[in-house]
Order: structure tokens, then C-alpha cells, then sequence
């Protein structure tokens, strides 16, 4: 199965070989230039040449509806060209902040905080 990305005006030659240089983040592979995530079917990777901002939050999961307990967890929220996000779920904050640093060694120029209303 090829793997694809999620912008599609934005692919790498060739994402196979960029796959096996990558380095598993929890549930993802990280790779100098794309975030490589299980999707249906198969797998698919973000580019970060499309990612024009990106930060982490802290949300919960509720465990047992919504009035029960709820497990902290950390959200990476990607947005990418044509105004999309990306939400990327982590158990830990240490592990966002890797991918984060990833992404800022890779580009630089990518705020990695959310949009400031005005």
C-alpha cells in the first residue's frame, strides 16, 4: 500500500525510503521532513514543507462518558496549506515538544504557537 500525504499539493519523491529513517514518537514516526501516522488504509504522512503553524495544548479524554473520569493527554494541532489542521494526540507533553523540535530544526520559520484573534 503507498503511503500518502495529507496535502496534496505538498508530497516527498520518495516517503517509503523517508519512513525508514524516521523515529517513533508514541504512536507516530518522525522524520526530518514528514509525520507519518496509521490512517485507513495504510499510512499517511504530513509534510512538513505544507505546515504553516503548529503548537501544542493540553486537552482530556473522557473515560467513561461525560461525567466520569478523564485522562490528560496533549494535542498537537498542525495547520497546513488550504487552511486544514491536523490533530495529533500524545499521552505526554516531553513528546509533543519532541516533534516540535523536529519541526522547528526543519523549519525555522514556523510559529509554533496558535493564531492570535484580534
Amino acid at each position: 500500500m503507498a503511503i500518502q500525504s495529507v496535502c496534496p499539493s505538498v508530497a516527498l519523491e520518495n516517503p517509503k525510503e523517508d519512513y525508514k529513517c524516521s523515529v517513533r514518537v508514541e504512536q507516530y514516526r518522525v522524520s526530518k521532513q514528514a509525520i507519518y501516522f496509521a490512517a485507513f488504509p495504510g499510512t499517511k504522512y504530513l509534510p512538513f514543507q505544507a505546515v504553516q503553524r503548529a503548537w501544542s495544548q493540553k486537552t482530556t479524554m473522557a473515560l467513561t462518558g461525560c461525567c466520569g473520569k478523564e485522562l490528560p493527554m496533549v494535542v498537537l494541532r498542525i495547520k497546513y496549506e488550504g487552511g486544514f489542521y491536523q490533530n495529533l494526540t500524545f499521552e505526554k507533553q516531553k513528546s509533543a515538544d519532541r516533534v516540535l523540535a523536529i519541526l522547528a530544526e526543519c523549519r525555522p520559520d514556523v510559529p509554533q504557537e496558535p493564531e492570535r484573534r484580534r
